[in-house]
C-alpha cells in the first residue's frame, strides 16, 4: 500500500503558513498526556499505540508544499515507535515531560512521537505528542479514549473502541465543497453584518507599562526569563454560581466565562466593543464527531458591553452571539476581507478565550487507570490566551498563557486576580452593574 495525497484544510493551510511567516508563533506540540496507575503491561501498550496509529489517518500524516497548493501525505498504517525511560535516577516526571514536549516534531517527516516514563512499579507517565496540523484540543478526547479502548483489548478484554467518523482528508474535501458553494456568500454576509465596527483588545491598553517586544523574549517570542503561565482555580461556590446562572439564562458555561472576560477586558481597556477570538471545534456535523484532525477554526465573538446595564444582561447579549458563532463556524475569520475589524494595529488573534470541552479525565482499561494530565509547560501560538478546563461538575481551571512583554507574571497574575474578581461577583450577584473601569 502506497502513500496518499489530499489537499490540505483551511486551518490546516493557515497554521503551515502562519508558523512560516511569524516568528512569534509559539509551540505547535498538542500532546496527548496520562497518568498510568496499576500493572502496565508495555506490549499491549505497544499494541494500543499502533491500533490508534492505524485508526486514525492523522496520526500518519506528513504535509508537503505551501499555501493552497500544501498536501497531506497519507502514509500506510506502520508500527509506532514507544520510547521508555526509567526516571529512578531522580529526575522529575515534570523536568521529563516538559523537554519533550518543548521539542519540535517536523510535520515532513512523521506528526507523532510516544514516550513512556517509569515514575514508580505501579506509575508510569505516558505522552502521545502530536504536531498541531493533525489534532486539536477536541481530538484529545477522541484519542484518549480510543487509546484505553485498544490497551483493553490487547490485555485480551472486551473494550471495543467507538464507531469512526469521517477521516481527516474527507474532513478538507467536504470544507472544499462548501467554499465552492453558494452556502460561502451567505456566510461572508453574516460576519460582515456581525463584526463591522468592532474592536479587538488592545494589548498596550491592558498594560501600557509593558514592552510588547519585551527584551528576554526567546526565539519563538515567548519569555524565556518568566513562566509563559500563571494558573488559578475558580472557588467552588464561583463555579456553582456561574452554573446556576448559565441554567437559569438558558446557557452554556463557555457564554458565562465569556461574559467574565469580556467584563475584565473593558474594565482594564475601557473599550465599549469588544470581539475576542476563540477557536471553535467545528464539529457540528455528526459525520465528524469522532474525527481525530485540525478542524478547529477561529471566530470572533462581539460584545458591546458599555451598553449592558447588568452582568446577566451581558450573558444574553453574549448568548446571541455565541449561537449565531456555532451556525456559522465553518467558515475562519481568516477567509474575510481584511479590516473588517479595527485591530489597532495589532492582530485579530492577539486576544485569545478558550474553554476546552469537559474531559472524561479518568478511564480504565486491562486494569490500569488511565488520568488524563493536562500540561501547562507548553505554552500558546497566541500572545494572550485565556484557556478554561472544567473539571467535573465543581471545579475550573483557568491558566492564562503570556509571551513577548506580557509574559511578566506580576501582570499575569493580576490579570487573573481580576478574572476570578468579576466571575465571583457575577456568580453572586448576577443581576449588580457591571464593575467599573480599574
Amino acid at each position: 500500500m502506497e502513500a496518499r495525497e489530499t489537499p490540505a484544510s483551511v486551518s490546516q493551510r493557515l497554521l503551515w503558513m502562519i508558523k512560516h511567516y511569524r516568528s512569534d508563533f509559539g509551540a505547535l506540540n498538542c500532546p496527548v498526556v496520562c497518568r498510568i496507575v496499576g500493572d502496565l503491561d508495555g506490549p499491549a501498550l505497544q499494541a494500543a499505540v499502533d491500533a490508534l496509529v492505524a485508526r486514525h489517518e492523522a496520526l500518519r500524516t506528513t504535509f508537503h508544499g505551501r499555501g493552497a497548493r500544501l498536501v497531506q501525505r497519507v502514509h500506510p498504517p506502520r508500527p509506532q515507535p514507544l520510547v521508555w525511560a526509567d526516571l529512578a535516577t531522580g529526575e522529575s516526571p515534570q523536568v521529563a515531560l516538559a523537554r519533550d514536549l518543548q521539542t519540535p516534531i517536523d510535520p515532513g517527516q512523521w506528526p507523532t512521537r510516544a514516550s513512556v516514563w517509569r515514575v514508580g512499579a505501579t506509575e508510569h507517565l505516558f505522552c502521545l505528542n502530536l504536531h498541531h496540523l493533525v489534532t486539536d484540543a477536541w481530538s484529545t478526547g477522541i484519542l484518549l479514549r480510543d487509546l484505553v479502548a485498544c490497551y483493553d483489548a490487547a490485555c485480551g478484554g472486551a473494550a471495543v473502541p467507538a464507531p469512526r467518523g469521517w477521516q481527516m482528508s474527507r474532513f478538507a474535501q467536504a470544507q472544499q465543497e462548501l467554499l465552492a458553494s453558494d452556502r460561502l456568500g451567505r456566510y461572508q454576509r453574516y460576519w460582515r453584518q456581525q463584526l463591522a465596527g468592532s474592536q479587538i483588545p488592545r494589548l498596550d491598553a491592558l498594560y501600557p507599562a509593558a514592552d510588547a517586544d519585551g527584551a528576554g523574549a526567546d526565539a519563538d517570542g515567548a519569555g524565556a526569563a518568566a513562566p509563559r503561565s500563571v494558573a488559578a482555580e475558580l472557588p467552588a461556590a464561583t463555579v456553582a454560581g456561574l452554573r446556576e446562572l448559565a441554567r437559569r439564562e438558558r446557557t452554556t458555561m463557555f457564554t458565562v466565562l465569556l461574559a467574565a472576560f469580556h467584563t475584565q477586558l473593558h474594565r482594564l481597556t475601557g473599550q465599549p466593543d469588544l470581539a475576542v477570538a476563540s477557536m471553535f471545534a467545528n464539529r457540528s456535523r455528526p459525520e465528524v464527531r469522532d474525527t481525530v484532525g485540525l478542524l478547529a477554526g477561529m471566530v470572533l465573538l462581539r460584545a458591546q458591553v458599555a451598553r449592558q446595564n447588568s452582568f446577566a444582561e451581558l450573558v444574553r447579549h453574549l448568548h446571541a452571539a455565541v449561537i449565531s458563532a456555532f451556525a456559522y463556524q465553518d467558515l475562519p475569520f481568516h477567509l474575510l476581507p481584511t479590516g473588517l475589524v479595527d485591530t489597532g494595529g495589532g492582530r485579530a488573534d492577539d486576544v485569545m478565550f478558550n474553554v476546552m470541552s469537559p474531559l472524561r479525565h479518568d478511564l480504565t482499561g486491562g486494569g490500569a487507570r488511565f488520568e488524563l494530565v493536562v500540561p501547562t509547560e507548553i505554552g500558546s501560538r497566541f500572545p494572550f490566551e485565556l484557556a478554561l478546563a472544567p473539571v467535573g461538575e465543581h471545579r475550573v481551571q483557568a491558566v492564562l498563557f503570556r509571551a513577548g512583554g506580557w509574559a511578566d507574571p506580576a501582570l499575569g497574575q493580576e490579570f487573573l486576580a481580576g478574572y476570578l474578581e468579576v466571575a465571583a461577583a457575577a456568580a453572586h450577584r448576577p443581576d449588580a452593574g457591571l464593575p467599573a473601569r480599574g
